[in-house]
């Protein structure tokens, strides 16, 4: 049976609670991933934040109204709002609530907690410690390429 220390992603960048939300931003952006690992100084998991945690925190009213394809926010507002909490620590913003895999899990126990939870980005620890992240698209990509 394959462990998800088989699939996770291993090259990954983490930010801590401190670390400005606009930096976190950028880097979600920059890798192209929907979240990253918040950790403290000796790499435990004690967060995450998304890109939706930062949409939340640059739209807060709108927010629910940004789930319905009809409604057109006004770029001013958002923009403004951006610039107000841009330096923000990234710990005013995450979950820190996380679901967690050790990286002897199952691929079968991964994808049930990733699609039951409906969860796009999960961190693999070891003994606590933050080594990868699991994404359904790396357990896709991964059971296409199996023989």
């Amino acid at each position: 049976m394959l462990k998800i220390k088989e699939v996770m992603i291993t090259d990954l960048t983490s930010v801590s609670d401190d670390t400005p939300i606009k930096e976190a931003v950028k880097i979600m952006s920059r890798q192209r991933i929907v979240g990253l690992p918040v950790v403290d100084n000796e790499q435990n998991v004690i967060g995450i934040i998304t890109k939706s945690d930062a949409a939340k925190a640059f739209l807060p009213e709108y927010y629910k109204e940004l789930q319905n394809s009809s409604f057109i926010p006004d770029f001013d507002q958002f923009s403004k709002q951006a610039k107000k909490i841009a330096h923000l620590p990234v710990r005013d913003f995450m979950t820190a609530k996380v679901y967690s895999l050790e990286e002897d899990t199952s691929r079968t126990e991964a994808a049930n907690l990733l699609f039951r939870k409906h969860l796009r980005i999960v961190p693999v620890v070891r003994s606590g410690k933050l080594v990868g992240i699991l994404t359904p698209s790396s357990l896709f990509k991964n059971a296409m390429e199996e023989n």
